[in-house]
């Protein structure tokens, strides 16, 4: 039995037809924006709101907690700096953020995988993480965006 994947390919292929591929591509080529401001606006919400950020965190992988700080955040992740803290080991798997966004009542928890490093700096992105908490990280970058604006 094919997996369902497999199964959804073949349907979508016709022998007369351009393939599935194809098709997408040609789709979202009609859907792109064509004068440079709404363009410039469809890559940057493509790209997803980020804000530059300062506020504590604490990261705990294989039951060691680490105090660090962020860096920049966005709603599916955050860039976390380490140059202060006691210890910035490679984390295998996922861990456990919790992230002291100011003006919240109480820290936002979620589980996160290392996406990449610089020095210091570790990337994180969220794999789980509350619906409502997404919602209040939004809230927030969009609140410091617009104070950078001002």
């Amino acid at each position: 039995m094919p997996h369902p994947s497999e199964a959804d390919i073949e349907e979508l292929l016709d022998e007369d037809d351009e393939p599935a591929h194809s098709r997408l591509i040609s789709h979202a080529e009609l859907e792109r924006p064509s004068d440079p401001e709404a363009r410039a606006q469809f890559e940057s919400r493509r790209l997803g709101l980020r804000a530059a950020a300062s506020f504590g965190m604490f990261v705990t992988s294989q039951g060691k907690r680490i105090r660090a700080r962020a860096a920049e955040i966005s709603t599916t992740g955050v860039l976390v700096d380490f140059r202060h803290s006691e210890a910035a080991d490679d984390f295998d798997g996922l861990v456990t953020l919790e992230l002291a966004v100011p003006a919240l009542p109480r820290p936002i928890r979620c589980a996160a995988r290392l996406a990449r490093h610089v020095g210091r700096l570790r990337a994180f992105e969220f794999m789980i993480i509350g619906r409502d908490d997404r919602l209040s990280l939004a809230e927030y970058i969009d609140r410091v965006a617009r104070h950078a604006q001002n």
